[in-house]
């Protein structure tokens, strides 16, 4: 063998030899920069997750902090025989002051809300929603009338509530219900006149 073969065999091994390496080395890169992006993208849902359990626990606060209710009186009223209405009386028990709120109902045989009434055919118009006006805790109560269809005097009323706060821009929405029942008639008093009293 001459010299000069020997000597491009040596540079093929060594060029090969680089080369292998280099396709290592490049391999070893690739791995690396999908591990790192795979690094990133959990870093980056751990983040998310983070900011949404932020958010959730932001949320419940908002929740905690708004008002709460009670229904302090509820019946039917039939005193118009064909149109029997519900008669519920709500009270924020608690929570901030209340610049409005709006309410809706629904339920079996709920109709809507008890509008305003109508002189020409003697009868009060269906609403879909009333506002209550300002409330706060322990300043008073609002009174709801919900429409009722003939054949349901006896039912359970549904009333959904948007309050919106009075100094804020926070607003709460709250869900709260009650049986609406026909009031009994008080017993009447029996008067007996004796049989020698004329």
């Amino acid at each position: 063998m001459n010299g000069e073969l020997i000597t491009a065999i040596a540079a093929a091994v060594v060029s090969a030899g680089a080369a292998g390496v280099a396709v290592w080395q490049a391999r070893t890169a690739a791995q690396s920069a999908d591990a790192a992006r795979i690094q990133a993208n959990a870093a980056q849902e751990q983040v998310a997750l983070m900011r949404r359990q932020i958010e959730a626990e932001d949320a419940d606060r908002h929740q905690a902090a708004g008002p709460q209710f009670v229904i302090d009186q509820a019946h039917t009223e039939t005193r118009d025989a064909n149109a029997p209405y519900g008669v519920l009386v709500l009270r924020q028990e608690s929570g901030p002051p209340l610049a409005s709120v709006l309410v809706t109902a629904s339920g079996e045989g709920v109709e809507g809300l008890r509008g305003e009434y109508v002189s020409d055919s003697d009868s009060y118009r269906c609403a879909a929603e009333t506002d209550l006006g300002p409330m706060a805790e322990g300043n008073g109560t609002g009174t709801v009338h919900v429409a009722l269809d003939f054949h349901h005097a006896e039912t359970t009323v549904l009333l959904h509530l948007e309050c919106r706060a009075r100094d804020t821009d926070s607003v709460w929405q709250r869900s709260i219900s009650s049986d609406v029942a026909l009031t009994p008639e008080p017993p009447r008093r029996r008067t007996s006149r004796s049989p020698w009293v004329q």
